[in-house]
């Protein structure tokens, strides 16, 4: 049935076949896309893409041929399924391809080669042209194909590879990858592919339906928890996303409705995956029965007969009892009997250093060997729970500042003593909301000034949530950890126009985010004063050498800006920095030493 004539659609939004018209541009994929592009013109040699299945291998392969296809200089090859039986018979199929005709009978394997070889000087030398070789299910590609490849990657000038090489696998043929590092160390690019965000499982649905829209009306087939059931259904791969989106549009028309709604998605899904529901029921099943005997256990079993039990998940359970009762007990004799109950605990529970734990260790071994002047710097880049007795009071002035921003929780016999110290600034600026085309290094760079893997590395360790940092979601809340920076002042007078204040890291920074491009240059610079505490200056980039200039850019100022800008001298000599302010990108160079 043509439903797609229903809808007054022109043709099939939701068709199964690799329709390159259909390339739903999500960022990994495009990123991958110019990769391979880049990649190929610069003549780099092997390139490998991997991918579950389902996850638009096949598609981008399509698109890739159609960019190409566009390029005269540019020719291109296809193989889609490299099962053969011996390297004859490969060697056969490439010539076939390169050359139009298959090699003479009986011709040995290394006068294929070498006709294959002159084939492309004479391409890639002689006419200047780029020759490419595609290869589809690569991971049905024999290990004698493997060297015949690594082969052809052999056939270069000094500048470049005269074959370049695409081939597109699933995830078991990084196993092939490992068992042959001759092979490995010839890829150029390595890309691999995920399933797709919700948000990017949402814009590709409405893509697919705009393309395939007959009319300029919009259409809005499914509704908003519609698409979020799709998305955990199909788990963001973007086969299983176009085949429930069709099934889902069939029921739909069926039952005579307009828009497919959650119980309608998941009714279909029931039909067009039934393993993946029958396995769901199963786990969720088991799931159940397990809280139900954890509720029976706690409630029936006394607390010493939990902790008598060797099983590490009751020990970790009663240490969570063990730290709420010390949270709302403060009675001298509790105090005393927490302990003790502890104590009964296996040491390791408590004394394994977290991943955390040991990135900060360094940081604070450092610290006890500088000298006493620079104790009221703190350089903590990462947020950590520090669980180790404290051996001298540096240690513990230290630890204690540490533990009060961390980001797990702190240890069971801290947690009803510890208060923020009013001599340290926090380990955690602030948080932010990501907004929609922010990214994690755009992040770093306008709240430290510049980007580099240390800061990186600091935000990740502070924010244990993100699991892959190149797919964060509009909506998502990122700490920002506090990054001493030691700053050395200027040795002649400069001036800053300061635009506004804030004791608040995202009302700074929507300072930044709400004013366009034609308005100044500005930037963040994050200071703690033991006064005031940490507060955020929203500044000018530029630093000016006289005051007659900075004085003239405040007149200048949109009055949107100038209303609460004025002209800065000089900072709080006792100010702690987390941004350099003598940085300026038009006057002034970096003069601290990192």
């Amino acid at each position: 049935m043509d439903y797609f004539s229903i809808l007054n659609l022109k043709k099939e939004p939701f068709s199964n076949s690799p329709d390159p018209e259909f390339f739903f541009h999500s960022r990994q994929h495009l990123d991958c896309l110019q990769k391979l592009e880049l990649s190929v013109l610069l003549r780099r040699g092997l390139n490998v893409i991997i991918g579950d299945v389902g996850t638009g291998k096949t598609t981008l392969c399509r698109q890739l041929i159609r960019r190409f296809a566009q390029k005269e200089e540019v020719e291109t090859h296809l193989i889609l399924d490299p099962h053969f039986l011996n390297a004859s018979e490969f060697l056969a199929t490439v010539t076939k391809m390169l050359v139009g005709k298959k090699p003479v009978v009986g011709s040995h394997d290394w006068q294929i080669k070498e006709h294959i070889k002159n084939y492309l000087f004479h391409k890639g030398v002689d006419q200047n042209k780029t020759v490419v070789l595609i290869i589809d299910e690569g991971q049905k590609i024999p290990v004698f194909c493997l060297e015949i490849l690594r082969e052809f990657l052999n056939y270069e000038t000094n500048e470049y590879k005269l074959l370049q090489i695409v081939i597109f696998a699933q995830k078991e043929f990084e196993n092939t990858i490992r068992k042959y590092p001759n092979f490995a160390d010839r890829i150029n690019l390595y890309h691999l592919l995920k399933p797709l965000s919700f948000n990017d499982t949402r814009l590709m649905v409405k893509f697919r339906l705009e393309k395939s829209n007959n009319s300029r009306r919009k259409l809005n087939l499914f509704s908003y928890p519609a698409l979020w059931a799709i998305y955990r259904i199909t788990g963001g791969y973007p086969r299983k996303i176009i085949n429930l989106c069709h099934q889902s549009i069939l029921s739909m028309i069926i039952q005579n409705r307009s828009k497919s709604g959650f119980f309608l998605v998941r009714a279909c899904a029931r039909r067009v995956f039934p393993e993946e529901s029958r396995r769901r029921k199963i786990i969720m099943a088991g799931a159940t029965l397990a809280g139900a005997a954890a509720v029976i256990l706690l409630t029936l079993l006394p607390l010493d007969g939990i902790i008598a039990l060797p099983s590490r998940g009751l020990r970790n359970i009663q240490a969570l009892f063990s730290q709420n009762s010390e949270r709302v007990i403060s009675t001298p004799l509790a105090q005393t009997e927490i302990p003790t109950v502890r104590a009964q605990l296996a040491p390791s529970e408590f004394t394994k250093p977290s991943r955390v734990e040991s990135e900060i260790k360094p940081v604070l071994a450092e610290k006890i060997a500088e000298p006493q002047k620079n104790e009221k710097m703190i350089p903590v880049t990462e947020s950590a729970t520090v669980t180790e007795p404290a051996k001298t009071e540096k240690v513990t002035k230290i630890e204690e500042t540490i533990r009060v921003a961390a980001v797990v929780d702190p240890a069971p016999d801290d947690s009803h003593t510890i208060s923020t110290p009013a001599s340290a600034p926090s380990t955690i600026l602030g948080q932010i909301t990501l907004r929609r085309d922010e990214t994690l290094s755009k992040i770093i760079q306008r709240v430290y000034g510049n980007f580099n893997s240390k800061y990186f590395k600091s935000l990740i360790l502070a924010n244990p949530d993100i699991e892959d940092p190149d797919r964060v979601v509009v909506g998502q809340i990122i700490s920002l950890p506090a990054i001493h920076v030691e700053v050395r002042p200027a040795t002649q007078p400069l001036w800053w126009v300061k635009v506004d204040e804030s004791d608040l890291l995202e009302d700074a920074f929507n300072i930044l985010r709400n004013y366009p491009d034609s308005a100044p240059s500005m930037r963040l610079i994050p200071y703690w004063t033991p006064e005031e505490g940490t507060r955020f200056s929203v500044v000018l980039h530029r630093v000016y050498k006289d005051e007659l200039s900075a004085r003239n850019q405040l007149e200048r100022l949109p009055a949107g800006l100038s209303f609460n800008s004025r002209i800065v001298s000089a900072w709080d000599m006792k100010s702690v920095y987390f941004a350099d302010p003598y940085f300026g990108r038009n006057h002034y160079h970096l003069v601290n030493k990192r």
